[in-house]
């Protein structure tokens, strides 16, 4: 039989254990929260991420395809404007005409 004396350690045993087993729980369980909290920290910061990057590139395909219509709308003026017989000439600058001349004048100087 057991005395009262070993009961007595055994439940103290049995008390010592289930505090640490407590603890440990306790401290996986906020390391586990943690992690989630990051977690889902990268999480938002991959997603904003991505929807930048999708509006990006959203906006460079506006901008080629803005590009593209107006390239398409000056080909098309041109070819309607050519077509009517207008002519476009484009000159860096203005022509100028030059002359070369020289005058040859004699003078008499009277004598005193």
């Amino acid at each position: 039989m057991t005395t009262t004396k070993q009961d007595q350690e055994m439940r103290d045993l049995l008390i010592r254990l289930d505090q640490r087993v407590d603890d440990g729980f306790r401290s996986i369980n906020s390391k586990l929260d943690d992690m989630n909290r990051r977690a889902d920290g990268h999480e938002l910061r991959i997603r904003s991420l991505e929807d930048w990057r999708t509006e990006v590139r959203g906006g460079a395909k506006g901008i080629t395809l803005g590009w593209k219509v107006g390239s398409a709308l000056v080909g098309a003026l041109a070819g309607i404007l050519g077509y009517m017989g207008v002519q476009l000439a484009v000159v860096k600058k203005a022509p100028v005409v030059k002359s070369e001349m020289t005058i040859e004048r004699s003078i008499s100087i009277p004598k005193h």
